[in-house]
């Protein structure tokens, strides 16, 4: 390291009261970074925006539940705003919709569960239909305590979880008063919130619209891929046992269109043990007309909906479905089934972005080849 000659450097000369100082220049000259204020501060908001993070995950469903809400009815509420109807209005009516879709079938559903799911539990374990049932053998085979464990299992949990989702009744409603809420506030600022939000992204415009458009997209496969398919494959399945005279039907309508996540199997898992039960009772005719109607109606509905569904708004594939819908109970409770795929398929479109701004697959075919 060169040290300069001190001789060269040219002093410079303060002022004071008891007359002139003259310093060298390169003592003057090691002034404090200006970029340390700016790291204290990001510190601070690292620190906060934790803290923030932290103290709202138990409302994270609300949070989500607004984004959600935002994104199926903004084309509703700009339809009313091009008819001139005031904005305050319009979000209004956007408001009575969601609550008229949630509130009266969620609330009439809730009532009837709390009454039927430990009739349907007890059912599964003690009763004259399951002794017939675990009668049932294929050969050395006990075919009938097989399925009637296994359904027993997937119906005890499923069940647990809508329990324990009635049961959390009240941090429920906060979060759709959080979700109502955050709708109508997101709604009245709707020519704000994407310019806000697009400020704070580091992609380009283009890019950035592309993300939009890419979130609208799969926001809204997710609403119709999974929560039509679930409801239309309850719905069915719980009729089916409705008119088969099989016991719960609301019950097991309601655990097939939770079950419906799981890829080619999901209603299976309900619909199947039906037609066992069923043939227990010597009802061959209706256990093979329920076998019909699950595997040629009800398991065809994935088939036909979600290609609808993907050629109208978009795709989603079924192991994220299913991937998610996990996660999502296990996290969140049961609306997880429907915000779990929803977070992973935003993951994995910020991914996709993210590599065609910053060209993070030609970095590493580029280290791989060198």
């Amino acid at each position: 390291m060169t040290i300069p000659d001190q001789s060269t450097v040219a002093p410079v000369t303060i002022l004071s009261a008891s007359g002139d100082v003259t310093l060298p220049s390169h003592v003057t000259s090691h002034t404090p970074p200006v970029a340390t204020g700016r790291f204290r501060a990001a510190a601070i908001l690292i620190v906060l925006g934790f803290a923030i993070v932290w103290a709202s995950l138990p409302f994270a469903p609300g949070i989500f539940g607004a984004a959600v809400f935002y994104v199926v009815t903004i084309n509703g509420f700009r339809g009313l705003v091009r008819r001139r109807v005031p904005k305050a209005v319009a979000a209004t009516v956007m408001l009575l919709v969601i609550l008229l879709v949630i509130l009266i079938p969620g609330g009439a559903l809730v009532t009837v569960l709390i009454e039927e799911i430990p009739a349907a539990i007890r059912g599964l374990d003690t009763g004259p239909l399951v002794a017939k049932v675990q009668g049932l053998r294929f050969g050395p085979i006990n075919v009938g305590e097989q399925l009637t464990r296994a359904s027993g299992t997937i119906g005890t949990w499923i069940s647990s979880q809508i329990l324990g989702a009635v049961g959390g009744a009240t941090r429920g409603i906060l979060n759709l008063v959080i979700a109502l809420l955050g709708l109508y506030y997101l709604l009245l600022a709707a020519d704000d919130v994407w310019p806000r939000v697009k400020r704070y992204l580091p992609f380009t415009d283009v890019d950035s619209e592309d993300l939009r458009h890419k979130f609208y997209e799969v926001t809204m496969a997710t609403v119709l891929g999974v929560v039509a398919v679930s409801v239309v494959q309850g719905v069915l399945v719980g009729s089916a046992f409705a008119v088969l005279g099989l016991p719960n039907p609301i019950v097991w309508g309601t655990i097939t269109a939770i079950a419906s996540v799981l890829p080619l199997v999901g209603s299976a898992l309900v619909w199947l043990p039906g037609c066992v039960v069923l043939f227990a009772m010597g009802n061959v005719g209706q256990a093979v007309g329920l076998a019909l109607f699950g595997g040629v109606v009800v398991s065809n509905i994935d088939n036909i909906m979600r290609p609808l569904v993907s050629r109208r708004v978009g795709n989603l594939h079924p192991i994220t479905t299913l991937l998610g819908a996990f996660a999502g109970i296990e996290y969140i409770g049961l609306i997880g089934v429907l915000l779990g795929p929803l977070a992973i398929t935003w993951f994995f479109e910020l991914l996709v972005i993210y590599d065609k701004e910053y060209g993070l697959t030609d970095r590493y075919n580029l280290m791989a080849k060198s």
